[in-house]
């Protein structure tokens, strides 16, 4: 039925004759196509990889598996051990503090940089040309250095540093600090860029300062999404520090490859139990400051980061030896070698397709996971009075919510690289393991995620099927599905961005993909092979983001889409377009 106002009179169109079916036909077809083309995709890029499911099931592997599953019966809970699993705990726990505010500080002075300023429509004193040119120079030097951070991941930092510094947590708060440095400014200057620009102008107009700007027009529009973004990152470095030790960069991640190395499975078993803690106490504690005054953050964050710089012995001074023009390669060092050349691309191919076919199984688990975990459509109703369930349905439900979360929650709090480790040990090296470990992790990403994205949908389509009696399935499917399905598309891409530079994480434990060319260079100081590698990297990373930021804007049909998250996924904000300020929960 439509109007031509609201005196007219209703003029009813049928929407059920044969163009009406045929249009529903062609987008059924083309769904199907989709869909289709998507498995096949994942097949042949599992196949590209070289990898075999089957080794799950082989002998020696099960064997290996149930090795370390018999650590977790008798784990080893000594008074020693355990106090020094909580020696490293509290030493991950400061380098994640203090690579945040190393972050923090560093992506702050880049986004003061790489933030584009609105201009008066008709300024009645523009600048000189000189001072726009340095202007355009110094933000696309800054936007430059924050890709470049970004891009290279912190574990190959931490790698480098490792060999510059030596052993320690030094490589690690320095590796935090520029991976996650460079997301943080790209996305405080995205945030900056959007603002209400009629304050700024105002103070423009008055003659203001570009710090003045900076001080008094846009920072009280954005400081609270600041605050809420670095709080989110804590938790995310925090955990990030549990792990980068698997290269001798300190924390708990030490503690498990000397577990590994040695077939030490119950030391290995209470280890992983003391990162799940940890994790989940971070998390608790997490969602509590966020509903706190932003005060209590800031204060808690800067005691924090006095407690981690008195603690953590850092060795400062080695930054300015000179030592560090020992690991860059030199520029005329750098010639083209094209069976090296070769090889690359082939691990970078490698790489991609890794990452593809881990996206594409969390995806599909997180896809079913996710309506159970979400509460209105696993114990709850989204009519105001609902009938209550009645038989088997009184107590399937909740089970099955209950289920869904732990899955959800244990898989969330594992990272990759940990369970790299357990897949190496299990599968062998290669990249079935790397593509196991970064599905495992994403599933518990992933599905939180798309629950969070259902949580968010319209509850009137769902409601009315609802009141005509639809079950659980039929509202997900006719009611909300519809609603949030390019959203749910939009995430599961970024995932994809993130897991290419998970997939060169994994690499360094013998994972597969360019971190085991990346770990065989540094290690042998194949500063030539480091430099092109680095590069390839950089480009590969650079691409995939563009391509990833094109196609969520048209996924999303000019939602904010664009901004750039850190491989710790917090992808909220493309859940919510316009999230509040404090809720920034992965």
């Amino acid at each position: 039925m439509t109007t031509a106002g609201p005196d007219a009179v209703p003029v009813w169109r049928d929407t059920t004759g044969p163009g009406s079916l045929h249009a529903a036909r062609r987008q059924a077809l083309s769904r199907f196509v989709l869909w289709l083309g998507l498995a096949l995709s994942g097949l042949l890029c599992l196949a590209w990889t070289g990898a075999d499911p089957l080794r799950l099931f082989d002998a020696d592997g099960l064997r290996n598996a149930g090795d370390i599953l018999s650590g977790f019966r008798q784990p080893d809970l000594s008074a020693e051990f355990l106090q020094r699993v909580l020696d490293l705990s509290i030493e991950s726990l400061l380098i994640g503090l203090l690579g945040t505010a190393l972050a923090a500080g560093l992506g702050t002075l880049l986004a003061f940089f790489a933030t584009r300023v609105p201009d008066l429509v008709d300024p009645p004193r523009p600048p000189p040309r000189a001072v726009r040119a340095a202007l355009a120079a110094s933000r696309s030097a800054a936007r430059g250095l924050l890709g470049v951070c970004r891009a290279v991941p912190e574990i190959v930092w931490a790698y480098l540093f490792v060999q510059w510094l030596g052993l320690g947590p030094g490589a690690a708060v320095l590796a935090i600090g520029l991976t996650v440095g460079g997301n943080i400014g790209k996305l405080f200057a995205e945030l900056a860029e959007a603002v209400d620009p009629r304050p700024v102008q105002a103070l423009r107009a008055a003659g203001a300062s570009r710090w003045a700007l900076f001080l008094h027009a846009v920072l009280p529009q954005v400081g609270r999404q600041w605050t809420g973004y670095a709080l989110f990152c804590l938790e995310c470095n925090i955990r990030i520090g549990t792990i980068l030790g698997v290269v001798g960069a300190g924390g708990l991640g030490s503690e498990i490859a000397l577990s590994l190395r040695y077939f030490q499975y119950d030391k290995l078993a209470t280890t992983l139990i003391a990162v799940l803690g940890f994790v989940v106490a971070l998390e608790w504690l997490s969602n509590r400051l966020r509903r706190a005054p932003t005060r209590w953050t800031l204060g808690l964050g800067a005691v924090g980061t006095v407690w981690a710089l008195m603690r953590l012995d850092i060795p400062w001074r080695d930054l300015f030896s000179g030592a560090q023009t020992a690991l860059l390669p030199r520029l005329d060092t750098l010639a083209i070698d094209t069976a090296f050349l070769k090889l690359a691309a082939g691990q970078i191919t490698d790489t991609l397709w890794m990452a593809w076919v881990a996206t594409l199984l969390s995806a599909l688990v997180a896809f079913v996971l996710a309506p159970l975990g979400a509460a209105r459509l696993s114990v709850g109703s989204y009519l105001v009075d609902p009938p209550r369930p009645r038989g088997a349905g009184r107590w399937l439900r909740p089970v099955g919510a209950l289920v869904s979360r732990v899955v959800l929650q244990f898989t969330r709090v594992m990272p990759e690289l940990t369970l790299a480790l357990v897949f190496v040990v299990w599968v062998g090296g290669g990249p079935l393991a790397g593509i196991l470990a970064i599905a495992v992790h994403n599933i518990g990403v992933m599905g939180r995620l798309y629950a969070d994205v259902l949580e968010e949908a319209e509850p009137g389509p769902p409601a009315a099927l609802q009141s005509l009696g639809a079950g659980t399935l039929a509202t997900f499917l006719f009611g909300v599905l519809p609603q949030v399905q390019a959203r749910l598309a939009a995430l599961t891409l970024y995932r994809f961005e993130v897991n290419v530079r998970a997939t060169a994480m994994v690499g360094f434990v013998g994972a597969g993909g360019i971190g085991d060319a990346l770990n065989t260079a540094i290690s042998l100081f194949h500063l030539h092979d480091l430099g092109v590698l680095l590069l390839t990297m950089l480009l590969l990373v650079t691409a995939v983001d563009a391509l990833g930021d094109r196609l969520r804007s048209r996924l999303l049909q000019g939602r904010v889409a664009r901004l750039p998250l850190p491989a710790c996924d917090p992808a909220a904000h493309l859940s919510n377009p316009n999230p509040p300020s404090r809720s920034l929960d992965p």
